[in-house]
């Protein structure tokens, strides 16, 4: 299975992303939200440096996306389905 993690900082933005991505993935991953702002030691321990950040945990390797997650493409590729 699929297993995505994506840091967020609770604001519009951060949401917009955060429904593009579940409508992509549908139920094909898993995925957890990270809200920086209730958690910023988390991100400082994930080398997280910008919102929002989602991180392909596995299949590996390991690899993220930094900023706009706005084309459905782009994720469906990043995410592999």
């Amino acid at each position: 299975m699929i297993h995505l993690r994506i840091y967020i900082a609770g604001d519009n933005l951060s949401a917009a992303a955060l429904e593009n991505l579940r409508n992509v993935m549908g139920d094909d991953a898993k995925l957890e939200v990270v809200d920086v702002r209730g958690d910023p030691e988390i991100a400082r321990e994930n080398g997280v440096i910008a919102i929002p950040t989602l991180e392909r945990i596995s299949p590996g390797p390991r690899r993220r996306v930094i900023g706009d997650l706005n084309d459905p493409d782009a994720l469906r590729r990043f995410i592999g389905i």
